[in-house]
Parts: structure tokens; C-alpha cells; sequence
């Protein structure tokens, strides 16, 4: 088939939609289809295994949706849905936030363009949670994924050989970063490691950065911006993942992904993020001292249990193993192909 994926952001942008696109046109490859991202961001167009087209001018986009034996589209961007007033094709829609969820009623908002096009896509949640917060009668959940391209088996250490925690993740106070800042000693002392190792930038970073030189978030290293493979073996060397978001998450994919690289997973209970974990990481109110102290607690209690056992990490990788194939990105792009038919039609 012919693949068409339509999104406002794509690599080499930095963020989660851009990846999750990235890695589901390269399983619609394996799979053996024709298949052509459509952004809206600058940067190069070959290198990535697929046809890439940025920016296009409005016939081109109209061509391309037109030709599309299957078309997706990443949430509901207005500068990529207008060929689809006329063309009045059903497609896929890959819901990574609640945008397209509270639409306004009013004749003058722009958002009459996209209640004009929903009633002809098929919906697809990056989560249970974002599918019980849409108000949509039927929808599909396709999570993020594991990423299998970067979180290998090179990069995963034995649990003898893990040291720290790691925050992965922008530096935004939606993310917690600021939050884990203030709890670091507290958190320190009861994991009982060395540093917190911080990967990412973000509008915080100098703040961050002046907690750390003054000596008032002690012990925390501030790595900065890594590429996707540096993240993953930092996550493959650390003991533990801490993910404090303080805003309701979509999913949160650093969750799951810190996972697969073996790390116990410590994150709180917001939005989707419960669900990258499967029960397996240790989730936490950040609103709730009692809730926070069992959370540690619990996580320092289960990597003493990996580190002591070789029994019991050998049937926790191979539970961690079980849990994430379930997000291979073959299993989403059947999914998809699935609920669409067999000619994308829907």
C-alpha cells in the first residue's frame, strides 16, 4: 500500500510525536509498503529509509492525500487537513494529546474546519487514559513504542553494573524536573545512590543549571541534550528512571522506555503514565509525602531483590520482556491496517 503520514513536527525535532512518527513509518517499511511522511518542520529530506516531503505546497499535499491507499494523520493540524474539505476521504487519526477533544461550537473558530473532517476518521489513543478523556464512542488504542532502535541489547547493563538515577526528559515544570530538584536529597538518601543524571534542555535549563553550580540540588548532574542512542545507554546503565511529571500525560514513552532498558521505573501517577509500566514500574502521588516514601521505598526494595536473585531478575527481564513486545511497532502498524482494511479505506 501506499502510506501517507501527515504531521506538524518530525525529525530531527526533538519530542515524542516526532519520534513515535519516525519509528511507525519505518515499521509500515518492514512491512513491506510504500510509505511518505508529510511535516511541516524544515530540515533534510533523505537519510530516512522512506520519502520524505516538508512543507508542500497545496497541490502537492492534495496529490499526496489523494494517491494514499491508507493516509494518518498525527493529531489534527489545520495546515494539514484542508485537502480533506474536498477530498472527503476517511483516514486514520493518531490522537497524541486531547487537541481535537474540546472543540469549540462557534461558527467563527477555526475549529469548524476539523469538526468538518472528523466524522471521517477512524480514532486511534496513544492511551486508555486519552481514550476515556476523548468523549469518542469508538476508538483504538495504539501506544507509543519501546523504541527498537536504539534500546538494543549493547546498551542494557547487568543490574550488578548499574549506578544513579536518570530524569530523561524536557526541562518544563509541566515535567517535574523542578519538583524532583527540591526531593533530590530526600530521594537520594533512600535509593541510596550516588547522583541524579539529568538528560534534556528546555526552557529550565539555565534554572536548573543554577541549582546545580550553587550547590543547592547537590549530587545532580546536568548532562544536557543526548542523541536518541547516547539517552538509551544512559537509561540501559541506570539503576533507577525517575519520571515526575506533574501534568496529566498522554502516555509518557520515557516510562516505557526506561523500562526495556532495565531500569526500575519510579514515576507518578498522572495521566497515561501508569500505563507505560504495566505495574512493573512504581507509580506515586507528588501531592502526597506518605505516597512518595512507599513509592522509593518499594523501588530501592525491588532493585535489592533484582541485585540479591538471579532467580527473581531473571523472571523480571523476562516479564519486562513479555510487557513491552506488546508495543513493537509491528503490533501498532497491524493494528492500524486492521481497523482500516486491508486497502486503507477505513
Amino acid at each position: 500500500m501506499k502510506v501517507v503520514i501527515a504531521t506538524h513536527g518530525f525529525l530531527p525535532n526533538i519530542g515524542g510525536v516526532s519520534t513515535n512518527v519516525s519509528i511507525l513509518a519505518k515499521g509500515f517499511v518492514a512491512a513491506g509498503h510504500d510509505v511518505c511522511v508529510v511535516s511541516l518542520s524544515p530540515g533534510p529530506t533523505d537519510g530516512y529509509g522512506h520519502k520524505v516531503v516538508r512543507r508542500p505546497m497545496p497541490w502537492v499535499l492534495f496529490k499526496l492525500y489523494r494517491d494514499a491507499d491508507l493516509l494518518i494523520l498525527s493529531n489534527l493540524a489545520i495546515k494539514l487537513i484542508y485537502p480533506l474539505l474536498v477530498l472527503r476521504r476517511p483516514f486514520a487519526l493518531r490522537h497524541h494529546s486531547e487537541s481535537a477533544f474540546r472543540l469549540s461550537n462557534s461558527p467563527f473558530s477555526i475549529d469548524v474546519l476539523r469538526r468538518a473532517v472528523l466524522p471521517r476518521a477512524k480514532h486511534f489513543m496513544t492511551s486508555a487514559y486519552i481514550g476515556r478523556k476523548s468523549g469518542f464512542a469508538e476508538f483504538s488504542i495504539t501506544h507509543p513504542f519501546a523504541n527498537p532502535h536504539h534500546i538494543t541489547a549493547d546498551v542494557i547493563a547487568s543490574i550488578e553494573a548499574r549506578r544513579d538515577a536518570v530524569f530523561v526528559g524536557r526541562l518544563e515544570p509541566e515535567k517535574g524536573i523542578l519538583w524532583l530538584l527540591d526531593h533530590w536529597r530526600y530521594i537520594r538518601q533512600i535509593l541510596g545512590v550516588d547522583q541524579l543524571r539529568v538528560i534534556g534542555n528546555g526552557s529550565l535549563t539555565e534554572e536548573v543549571a543554577r541549582r546545580v553550580v550553587s550547590g543547592s540540588a547537590p549530587h545532580v548532574v546536568h548532562v544536557g541534550h543526548l542523541q536518541r542512542a547516547e539517552t538509551a545507554r544512559e537509561m540501559g546503565h541506570a539503576a533507577y528512571s525517575i519520571v515526575p511529571s506533574l501534568w496529566e500525560e498522554p502516555f509518557g514513552a520515557v516510562g516505557l522506555e526506561s523500562l526495556a532498558a532495565g531500569a526500575v521505573v519510579v514515576h507518578t501517577d498522572r495521566g497515561g503514565l501508569p500505563e507505560t509500566t504495566g505495574g512493573m514500574g512504581i507509580s506515586f502521588d507528588p501531592d502526597d509525602q506518605e505516597s512518595c516514601d512507599a513509592a522509593f521505598l518499594k523501588a530501592r526494595a525491588l532493585y535489592e531483590q533484582r541485585l540479591s536473585s538471579p532467580e527473581f531478575e531473571k523472571k523480571y527481564l523476562s516479564d519486562v520482556s513479555a510487557f513491552t513486545s506488546k508495543f513493537r511497532p509491528e503490533v501498532v502498524v497491524q493494528k492500524i491496517i486492521s481497523v482500516m482494511g486491508a486497502d486503507g479505506q477505513g
